[in-house]
């Protein structure tokens, strides 16, 4: 699909606008489902597949990007030095992570490692609960000490039995 996209930018963008309104009916959303996952407003892309307006740098990447998911990663919450700890799992399944400092910034992560398609979120005891709330992929805690590994390595068994 983005292979598609971006062969008919190169086309112009009559045919960048047509091409987008058949790859997201293909993907099987609504254009305002579509608007809300690459965070660009309705009436905006409205008006680019409607050919009445031409996308900007920054609202053509963020179109592309919400075609280019990274399948089948597991999104760890934690701070930076803990982070550093899922080096041994990015093998056997893509750990993505995602940096918080405080538990505003790991709700906002959680959501977003959602829209990301994680497929599983690791993080502390602290947030589990309120996270599990707020998504609806499986939550997975980690406890001080080692245990992040041992809660990635739950998440990459639970999920490769799905």
């Amino acid at each position: 699909m983005l292979y598609r996209l971006v062969s008919a930018l190169l086309k112009g963008e009559k045919e960048f606008s047509r091409e987008l309104e058949e790859v997201i009916q293909e993907v099987g959303i609504d254009l305002r489902e579509f608007s809300r996952r690459c965070g660009i407003p309705y009436s905006t892309l409205y008006k680019i597949v409607r050919g009445e307006r031409s996308p900007t740098l920054s609202t053509l990447r963020r179109i592309l990007s919400a075609f280019r998911r990274e399948e089948n990663f597991i999104a760890v919450i934690a701070a930076r030095h803990i982070l550093e700890e899922t080096a041994p799992f990015r093998e056997k399944i893509a750990v993505r992570s995602y940096p918080a400092t405080n538990f505003e910034e790991a709700l906002v992560m959680a959501v977003r490692a959602e829209k990301d398609g994680a497929m599983a979120i690791v993080c502390a005891p602290v947030l589990s609960t309120t996270i599990q709330k707020m998504v609806d992929i499986p939550v997975f805690t980690m406890k001080p000490k080692d245990s992040i590994l041992k809660a990635v390595r739950q998440a990459v068994e639970k999920v490769s039995l799905s």
